[in-house]
């Protein structure tokens, strides 16, 4: 209930979309551009309906892309007493505004306090919906009807490389949200270890990974190393087999189709190869895993969630990234280190190439 007498559902209007553009990097697998033109992003109508679906599910997770500050000292102070015990309400207006703000802080699942700002406090959507609930399950799902009336639109502020800086809040701590495309689970799996920040990434239980191909490491790409045709041409034979067992699988037509010719073009590419390199092997390697996955898919009927355990962690992806401007720096200044691996090195120096374009320095 705190939560929802201090802050607004208004007070992150102008960031509920990019819980939207998060969400749909979930289910979806088109680009950038296509997500922002899809109406469950574009349109508040659709936005709103999608995201109380998300609602529904209690899918909370996509709600931390949207984020506000507020400054306690502005409340009534009748409001910040409530809320504190009787022994405190005797002090000084401000001293009584920043221990509330240390109290939400300490309680609130990442959100956000900075001593430099003693009486400020940031929150996501995330906390306010939570809180909501709580408080009035009716008026929690009344909370989603309400979004289709703000219609703030998403202007991505610069792109470098394969990262996109989708949006920005720049009082107190600030808040940065990133889109980020074309890179390896790998990489992902040591980003989303940096705890203090919010992701969305691209679901392989939900999105069909039939498209999705290798990130080959410029090492790989780089190695003078050669294997004789023999070894293509075992592994096609593989991916020969398992695309015969498909073509004779009991399922919808046209996603059986676009798989056989997908197979059929890469064997048709390597059949020409006279002999093989180490980045061919791991192209191989990869189309080999997939073909076990479409076998398993569309021949064996097993869910897309259980199958893609054989797929390599190599695989691309895509997932927006957000937090506060300060925990995104700590994350910058440990990942452009020369030791960080090569992928996650190249979008922490796009973020802070992007984060120096809005005039700030990490």
């Amino acid at each position: 209930m705190l939560i929802t007498e201090i802050f607004k559902l208004e007070d992150f209007k102008e960031s509920i979309p990019y819980t939207a553009i998060g969400a749909r990097t979930c289910y979806s697998s088109g680009d950038l551009d296509y997500l922002l033109n899809d109406p469950r992003v574009a349109s508040r109508e659709d936005r709103a309906k999608f995201l109380s679906k998300l609602g529904n599910y209690k899918h909370f997770s996509v709600f931390a892309h949207s984020f506000a500050y507020k400054d306690l000292f502005e409340l009534d102070e009748s409001l910040i007493d409530k809320y504190l015990p009787e022994t405190l309400c005797t002090l000084p207006k401000r001293e009584k505004a920043g221990i509330l703000a240390l109290k939400i802080a300490s309680t609130k699942f990442k959100s956000h306090y900075n001593p430099e700002y003693p009486t400020v406090v940031g929150v996501s959507l995330r906390h306010y919906l939570e809180d909501m609930l709580d408080k009035d399950e009716a008026e929690y799902y009344k909370t989603f009807e309400k979004m289709a009336e703000f219609d703030i639109p998403i202007e991505p502020l610069g792109s470098q490389g394969n990262t996109t800086l989708i949006g920005l809040i720049r009082e107190y701590d600030g808040y940065a949200v990133f889109y980020i495309d074309n890179v390896s689970r790998t990489m992902t799996h040591q980003l989303v270890r940096h705890t203090a920040l919010n992701y969305s990434q691209r679901s392989q239980r939900y999105v069909k990974e039939d498209q999705n191909l290798l990130i080959i490491p410029p090492s790989v790409k780089g190695t003078d190393i050669s294997l004789r045709k023999e070894y293509i041409s075992y592994y096609l034979s593989l991916i020969e087999g398992y695309r015969q067992i498909i073509e004779e699988a009991d399922t919808k037509e046209s996603l059986r189709n676009a798989v056989i010719s997908r197979m059929e073009q890469f064997i048709k590419e390597f059949e020409k190869k006279e002999e093989a390199t180490l980045e061919d092997i791991f192209l191989l390697t990869d189309q080999l895993c997939e073909a076990v996955y479409d076998f398993s898919v569309y021949s064996g009927k097993i869910k897309r969630e259980d199958a893609r355990f054989i797929l390599p962690h190599g695989r691309k992806t895509t997932i927006v990234v957000s937090g506060t401007v300060s925990w995104i720096k700590d994350f910058i200044i440990k990942r452009t280190d020369p030791h960080a691996q090569w992928e996650i090195q190249n979008v922490a120096k796009q973020m802070k190439e992007l984060l120096s374009e809005q005039g700030i320095d990490v």
